[in-house]
């Protein structure tokens, strides 16, 4: 071609550059001034690497279908253009066996959609490949091919492409300058739009999966599902939660986002992960799910970091909606325990549960907090992790509850319908409690004791409960270092010693069994389990005996040591019961 016909298709190509900002427009008429200029050239073809899947893909193409050849694929270092895309360097392929030798190594599958694109599986008999430059590196390759066997590329035509390939990358960084610029826009117009919206979790989720154009799963700091972009999501989201709770636990401890592959279904998969954070806490965790070797761009990112912020706002209006409740039903309880039961309070219970407090039982739970040696700083901040883990776990219980918050005691009423069993309402209530005891050591570090009062069916008796519930935690203060849980009516008469003093109590068994007690200890006697056994079978000799793996004889040898040590005539009677009862206060005060 003579240079004055060279020099106008250059000038065409600049003039369609600077028309538009349209990339595919830039590209295809680029593309066709290509096959104008260079003599002899059938076909040409513009690939651009995608760093999402890590492969060549064309772009822009003439003398091919682009129904077919859009799915043409081709690794670095595949093909002719692979290997140019590695070299970085333009290369003539001059004979027809150059080209079959630089595209044996293309796929099958490749090859298919390339034959299809064609017409025909037919290879060029001479081919220039030359690489689009920028100052990051290669991004694509410009590819252009003979069929007719009379015709050679020179190295004019070579250096000719090389020019139009600058221009190809001219274009390329204008539109996606462009591209971004007006993503980026795009980006923060539909973030504010969500956030003055007020949708919730839901509309900035589904909003997030269109921005970045994967799957968006988010979790609260407890690792439960808060909202998902689809089906699928959850279903991943579950299965990170079964397989992969180290995964996400790591994720959440780190200032900044972060990505881990997992398996699904044999299928590697890539997750990035992006904490949901406050100046004090992490908040949340969102996960991006992507295939195995797409990866998030910049703008992804950022979309993704603006969107965090939306997420912290809507969780912190979350928590201070549920707090705000928690501190309503307080102030209600707070009125029942310890002011006066009028009409206003019973008409806050009876809206509250959504009908008369007629036909209904109450049952009161003391929480209390058992950290002696923490500040009243590192308290107050473990507490509030508390009371959203306890918030939590009531948003799924089937009952009722209104929540006291007493400094380091929190206490709860807890009402359901009367119809149901009270065993059945304590079971529910014990395994809540037992699971939250566990729960709050670990994500806390705190240890908390449990009291739960007796059932009751009038608003009236509510003090009543709520004072076998304090009565169940000083127990488990005072007496029982292996239990964080008790029930009032697992107390048991022992219950009548918890607000007597020690020494009185101390005194009581002195008085009564000392001697017997100083005995045993000066003579290694077994006299104290022998009363013992004896006045808790009600004083049947036989059954001690049994009891005790020892002969009839000898309880009776032991009976009258025991009278005479104690000075006592008899144990009957008023007698047995003054024996008994300091026996079982020994016990306790041993416990």
């Amino acid at each position: 071609m003579d240079t004055e016909k060279q020099l106008r298709s250059l000038i065409n190509s600049v003039q369609v550059m600077t028309s538009t900002l349209n990339l595919d427009e830039v590209l295809d008429q680029l593309i066709k001034e290509v096959l104008n200029v260079i003599d002899g050239s059938n076909a040409s073809v513009l690939f651009l690497f995608d760093e999402k899947i890590g492969k060549l893909y064309a772009k822009a193409a003439a003398g091919f279908d682009m129904k077919y050849l859009k799915h043409a694929l081709l690794e670095p270092g595949e093909g002719m253009s692979g290997k140019t895309f590695v070299s970085q360097q333009g290369r003539i392929f001059s004979t027809h066996d150059d080209t079959l030798k630089g595209m044996t190594d293309i796929n099958e599958e490749t090859k298919g959609y390339y034959s299809k694109a064609r017409g025909d599986m037919e290879y060029p008999a001479s081919a220039i490949c030359v690489p689009l430059m920028t100052k990051k590196g290669c991004i694509g390759v410009l590819t252009v091919d003979i069929y007719e066997e009379n015709v050679v590329f020179t190295d004019q035509d070579l250096k000719l492409l090389e020019t139009f390939a600058v221009q190809a990358v001219i274009a390329i960084e204008n539109a996606t300058l462009f591209s971004k610029n007006e993503r980026t826009q795009r980006v923060h117009e539909t973030l504010s739009r969500v956030s003055l919206s007020q949708g919730g979790l839901e509309e900035i989720t589904k909003t997030l999966a269109s921005l970045v154009n994967a799957e968006v799963i988010v979790f609260n700091e407890f690792f439960d599902l808060l909202e998902v972009s689809s089906e699928n999501a959850s279903a991943r989201g579950r299965l990170l939660i079964q397989q992969y709770p180290h995964v996400l636990t790591n994720a959440m401890a780190k200032e900044k986002g972060s990505v881990s592959a997992i398996n699904d279904h044999h299928i590697q998969e890539r997750i990035y992960f992006f904490p949901v954070r406050t100046d004090q806490r992490a908040m949340g965790l969102i996960s991006i799910y992507l295939a195995e070797r797409d990866v998030l761009d910049p703008l992804d990112q950022f979309a993704i970091e603006q969107a965090s912020m939306i997420f912290a706002l809507e969780m912190n209006r979350r928590d201070k909606s549920s707090y705000d409740a928690l501190t309503y039903s307080g102030y209600v309880l707070d009125q029942l325990l310890y002011g006066k039961l009028d009409e206003l309070t019973v008409n806050e219970i009876a809206r509250a549960t959504s009908g008369a407090v007629e036909g209904r039982q109450f049952i009161l739970v003391q929480l209390t907090i058992e950290e002696a040696l923490l500040s009243l700083r590192e308290i107050s901040v473990k507490k509030e992790t508390l009371l959203r883990m306890i918030r939590r776990k009531l948003v799924q219980f089937p009952y009722k509850a209104f929540i006291l918050d007493q400094n380091l005691d929190v206490i709860f009423m807890f009402t359901y319908p009367e119809y149901i069993e009270e065993a059945s309402a304590y079971e529910r209530i014990r395994i809540l409690f037992a699971q939250l005891v566990e729960e709050v050591r670990q994500a806390a570090g705190l240890s908390v004791l449990i009291g739960i009062g007796r059932t009751v069916n009038q608003l009236e008796e509510v003090k009543v409960s709520a004072n076998d519930a304090s009565k169940c935690v000083d127990y488990l203060l005072t007496k029982n270092k292996n239990s964080s849980l008790l029930a009032y009516f697992e107390l048991g008469f022992q219950r009548l010693f918890l607000k007597t003093e020690v020494r009185e109590l101390e005194a009581y068994v002195e008085d009564t069994i000392g001697k017997l007690k100083e005995f045993d200890n000066a003579h290694n006697g077994s006299l104290m389990i022998t009363l013992s056994v004896y006045l808790e079978l009600n004083q049947n000799m036989r059954q001690t005996a049994e009891a005790l793996f020892i002969h009839v004889n000898t309880v009776k040898y032991r009976l009258k040591c025991i009278k005479e040590v104690l000075d006592i005539e008899a144990i009957q009677g008023k007698e047995a019961f003054e024996l008994q009862l300091a026996v079982n206060i020994d016990s306790f005060l041993e416990k």
